[in-house]
């Protein structure tokens, strides 16, 4: 018996997102010192955010775990 897997992908283009591209790829001829510090940005955003969803998880963890009063638990105070 074969089994066929088929994945669908959805693969929309919108103006928006075209000017979007025509915008980068004219910055990145014209202007690369400017694409260069626009990927950086994006690089260190992404991090932020994993770091921000990291710091949620762990005093979302501490709150679960935590006893009774939670202002006199300095664990959770101190993060």
């Amino acid at each position: 018996e074969t089994c066929v897997k088929v994945t669908l992908l959805n693969f929309t283009v919108n103006q928006s997102g075209l000017e979007d591209q025509i915008l980068g790829i004219v910055v990145g001829k014209e202007r690369p010192d400017l694409q260069e510090a626009k990927n950086q940005l994006v690089i260190s955003m992404a991090e932020m955010r994993k770091t921000q969803k990291e710091l949620e998880d762990k005093i979302l963890k501490l709150l679960a775990e935590s006893e009774g009063d939670i202002l006199a638990d300095e664990n959770l105070i101190v993060i």
